[in-house]
């Protein structure tokens, strides 16, 4: 409308201006009754409406605006030659065009227009014009080739309609108007100049189309209440702050009385990108447009996102940042009253339905909202739809009832009543609206239990209890923000302190002011502990509440006798089977302010913890640490203690912030402990600590963040253990990774060398959390035996002794997924026995009654193999087999690992063999290309032994043999072919080469 009127005058003085040159050389003759016209053609090209503009205020019309740019005129001009100063008696036909105009910063191109001037009043008739988003207004004057390349890409819309400007005298404007897809932005920022408001109040993108007719004062266009419309409004994607795009419908809006009506008016905007979702609000309003009238309001809403919109009205310049306020609310309002210049005088009657299924304020779930609103000039309430005695558990406010008085120097509540979240508040305050009024407030607090969702240890819990105080405070109004002005006392109790589902204590304090000093001071039991803090501080003059931290004095926090089990049941959400007493002190010596680049205190913390135990069995009689916060780092300064018969020292720094303040723990320490007993030191595996036993000791460096720690060092071990396996005492480095988030460890021993049984052994070993989360471990370990007792190296396998005596040469693997037992390991294993002695053969001393005279308890065996697996809790042994000169044992089966239960076939070939040499070397070099030997070489080989050869049966346990004699003949081929393979070398004497080459094939 504004620039519709500037086009008028423009069109006017851009004729007028002209044509009043000449008045100052003629004198004017007394007017006569009819004019007589001078009719000439006028064309004037690119103006400057700078100029034109100053011209106007020369003669005292102001725009009111900055305006740049050029018009261009083609007029045929009636002068009235005897009444030159008479405005209303000059006539003028033709059209008006500008190819790029700005008005404050709006881009306007192509405007034309045909302007017919008579008896002072102005017709513009096909009006239109293109406008465009902001531009900055010297990029057009200086550069109008840039003008038009990046107008292209600019949002556009167009306005068109006709006019009428009664200028002399100056009355009414009227006119029609029609707007396509007009862009918001820069008529928002016009709008907001012209009503004194912040750019980011008023939407900021979109467009809008309408169609309006309107009849204003040519003298108070700028009053919209003066203005009588009537129209149509439709806006497309328009954007306010961070809500979502929306769409707004206006099928009649008309001004009329200083009122403004708006009927049926809509607004929906989708959330989410998703259609299913959408943000509706509908209304009709009446209200008026001055400080005085009756208003009439209707307004719907449905899913309106209220912590977006909070987050606008308590900041404007939102960032995008999470508001303290989630959830959506449906509403229905409908309100009348009158409004006055005195706030006294006024009256409104408000009443409302909202509902919402889950409301939260800074974490505090308000739970179900379906409640009515009132609101009058004495009371406001809100009260739930359904009866107060059917109220489901989701409903945690239950009714406010509030009476008050409103004057234009306070609001004064002089009665409150609330019940929410199972308790009660009572009480009454005065919120002054001038500087020089106080603020008071009143208010006592029975058993309100919030529950507030609070992040711990990487993960959300619930944090509830029941509140009761009493709040008695005031504070000059100019004066709020300045501590020393407050005066008061806050006497609080905290009941039955909860977090997630577990009771953690309570607390009881107060806290005051008064004459600048500012103390709390709190006690109560947390943990099965007792706590107890103290802090004040001395406000000056000058102070505001950010200076708070500066002025504190010593904070003391004390704690004694805390619950590790209860500690760690709350931070972690799990429950473990370690218990143990937690005290100390927390002395703050200074709270750093931000402004420093510093936001954690200096503090000084002494921390002992006792009589820790996993599973009653001890950890630790005492530990003790002392440490310094400083820097935004914990220092240890020493920590000392014993732990799993052992002891452990440890020094160095937590880096407890990043570089942008935020918390992101990272560690720089170094750890020693000594002779830790294995089996209780490593108590975090569960049952499968008792697989490894001795004792180590270690030295080692922690670092890293707590989703990746790092463990490098070095470790000595004795009398060491491992799933069975003994290592003695052994050397290793050390590499161990963890994610205290996850819950995940990996540890890493790769070069272990320990002396055992007389010789060497070697290997790797990893260790790891299971990845399927469940309970046990993971293990992949590889080990090279040099001439070890085979006796020391498997005696510890189940209960057994041994199953051979002797020297062992070779490799083992062992590994496992998800270990609780010794059931779940699997590996293979391959070694060259030497100097085995045949007592410790499981079935050999029960076999010797079946030799007669030869026995081969004290056979010395001075070569051999065994071969096999390792898995479902058992030792399979593929092949098993020791010779000498003068007898030869072979056997496979199985060695159960718990039990020592045993299921072993035997095969024990004795005496002189002399006198077979021959046929034992012709049936060798008979069978000796066969890959399958034939039933008749099993008959042949059978019968040729039969009198040298038993074949036996061991079941039972390796303490305790029970041994079954076989015929010769149930022999099988892998015995028959051990025997054509070994005998040759073992048994044999004076063999031709020939026959021995035959052998080797088998």
């Amino acid at each position: 409308m504004r620039y519709l009127i500037l086009t008028c005058l423009l069109t006017l003085f851009s004729t007028v201006s002209t044509a009043q040159q000449p008045q100052q050389q003629i004198q004017a003759p007394p007017a006569p009754a009819q004019p007589k016209y001078w009719t000439t053609n006028w064309s004037f090209e690119d103006i400057d409406v700078g100029n034109l503009a100053g011209r106007l205020e020369a003669i005292g019309i102001e725009t009111g605006v900055n305006l740049e740019g050029t018009v261009s005129v083609q007029f045929e001009v009636g002068i009235p030659m005897n009444a030159l100063r008479d405005g209303a008696a000059y006539r003028f036909d033709g059209i008006l065009t500008s190819p790029s105009l700005v008005i404050d910063g709006v881009l306007i191109k192509d405007l034309r227009t045909s302007v017919k001037y008579r008896d002072g009043v102005a017709s513009l008739d096909n009006l239109s014009s293109k406008v465009l988003s902001s531009k900055a207004p010297d990029s057009i004057a200086t550069d109008a080739k840039a003008t038009d390349r990046d107008s292209q890409n600019q949002s556009s819309g167009s306005v068109s309609g006709k006019a009428t400007v009664e200028l002399v005298p100056r009355n009414d404007v009227i006119a029609e108007i029609t707007v396509t897809e007009l862009a918001i932005a820069p008529l928002a920022e016009l709008l907001a100049k012209y009503l004194g408001q912040p750019d980011n109040s008023l939407p900021n993108d979109g467009s809008f189309s309408g169609n309006v007719n309107f009849r204003v004062p040519l003298e108070t266009a700028s009053n919209i209440a003066t203005y009588q419309l009537d129209g149509s409004l439709s806006g497309r994607g328009l954007r306010l702050a961070s809500l979502p795009p929306a769409d707004f419908d206006a099928p009649r809006i008309r001004i009329e009385d200083k009122k403004l009506r708006v009927d049926n008016f809509s607004l929906t905007a989708q959330t989410n990108g998703r259609s299913n979702q959408a943000i509706r609000l509908l209304g009709n309003a009446n209200v008026p447009l001055s400080a005085i009238g009756d208003f009439e309001i209707e307004v719907y809403g449905d899913d309106i996102p209220v912590g977006t919109i909070a987050g606008l009205l308590t900041n404007p310049n939102n960032d995008g940042g999470e508001s303290l306020v989630q959830g959506k609310l449906d509403f229905r309002v409908t309100g009348n009253g009158r409004l006055n210049e005195n706030i006294e005088q006024s009256t409104w009657n408000i009443q409302g339905l909202v509902a919402s299924p889950q409301l939260s304020v800074a974490g505090l779930d308000l739970g179900t909202i379906e409640h009515q609103i009132e609101l009058t000039p004495n009371e406001f309430n809100i009260v739930p739809v359904r009866d107060k005695a059917d109220l489901p558990k989701s409903f945690r406010i239950t009714e406010l009832r509030s009476r008050y008085s409103l004057n234009k120097e306070s609001l004064v509540i002089e009665q409150l009543e609330a019940a929410f979240f199972d308790g009660k508040l009572s009480g009454s305050a005065t919120i002054p609206f001038i500087e020089s009024g106080t603020a008071l407030a009143k208010l006592n607090i029975e058993r309100i239990q919030p529950r507030i969702q609070v992040p711990v240890a990487g993960r959300t819990v619930s944090l509830s209890g029941a509140l009761d105080g009493n709040f008695d405070w005031q504070v000059p109004l100019a004066a709020i923000d300045q501590p020393n002005q407050h005066s008061g006392q806050v006497d609080f109790s905290l009941s039955d302190l909860k977090i997630g589902e577990a009771t953690v204590g309570n607390l009881h304090g107060t806290a005051s002011a008064n004459a600048g000093e500012v103390a709390v001071s709190a006690q109560g039991k947390l943990f099965n502990g007792t706590i107890a803090v103290e802090t004040k501080a001395n406000m000056q003059a000058q102070d505001q509440w950010s200076d708070l931290p500066s002025r504190l004095a010593d904070t003391n926090f004390q704690f004694s006798g805390v619950s590790l089990t209860r500690l760690y049941q709350v931070a972690t959400g799990s429950r473990m089977d370690l218990s143990g007493l937690a005290s100390g002190t927390v002395k703050i010596n200074k709270w750093n302010s931000l402004d420093a680049g510093v936001s954690l205190p200096t503090a000084d913390i002494q921390l002992k913890l006792s009589r820790v135990s996993h599973r009653s069995r001890l950890l630790s009689r005492s530990m003790r640490l002392d440490g310094r916060l400083q820097k935004n780092a914990f220092e240890i300064i020493s920590l000392v203690g014993d732990y799993a018969d052992g002891s452990v020292h440890s020094k160095g720094r937590v880096y407890l912030l990043d570089d942008k303040n935020k918390m992101h723990p990272r560690a720089d320490l170094r750890i020693s402990a000594t002779r830790i007993n294995l089996a209780r030191g490593l108590w975090f595996l569960g049952d499968a600590a008792d697989d490894f036993q001795g004792r180590a000791s270690l030295s080692a460096t922690v670092s890293g963040y707590h989703d990746s720690v790092r463990i490098r060092g070095n470790t000595d071990g004795r009398e060491l253990v491992m799933y069975g396996l003994p290592l003695g005492n052994a050397h290793s480095g050390l590499a161990a990774n963890a994610n205290v988030t996850r819950q995940s460890w990996d540890l890493r021993f790769p070069s272990v060398r320990s002396s055992q049984g007389g010789g060497q052994v070697e290997g790797e070993l990893f260790l790891a959390s299971t990845r399927r989360g469940g309970r046990g471990i993971d293990l992949e370990s590889r080990w090279h035996t040099r001439r070890v007792d085979f006796v020391r190296l498997t005696q510890k396998l189940g209960q057994s002794t041994s199953v051979a005596r002797g020297e062992i040469t070779g490799d083992l693997t062992l590994n496992g997924k998800a270990i609780e037992s010794l059931d779940d390991l699997t590996g293979r294993f391959r070694f060259a026995l030497g100097q085995t002695r045949g007592a410790a053969i499981p079935g050999l001393l029960g076999a010797s009654r079946f030799l007669g005279p030869v026995s081969l308890v004290n056979q010395s065996f001075d070569a051999g193999e065994a071969n096999g697996v390792i898995g479902g809790g058992a030792v399979t042994f593929d092949e098993f087999w020791v010779g000498s000169d003068s007898a030869l044992i072979q056997a496979d089966g199985k060695v159960f690992i718990r039990s020592g239960r045993m299921d072993l076939n035997a095969l024990i070939a004795t005496g002189d063999f002399g006198d077979i040499a021959a046929n034992f070397a012709q049936l060798a070099q008979q069978y000796a290309l066969r890959s399958l030997l034939p039933t008749s070489a099993i008959v042949d080989i059978s019968e040729l032994l039969r009198d040298r050869t038993l074949v036996i049966n061991v079941i039972g346990t390796v303490q305790d043999p029970i041994v079954r004699i076989q015929p010769v003949q149930t022999f099988r081929e892998e015995a028959a072919r051990f025997l054509l393979r070994e005998g040759q070398r073992l048994i044999l004497t004076g063999v031709t080469a020939g026959a021995v080459d035959g052998l080797d094939g088998f």
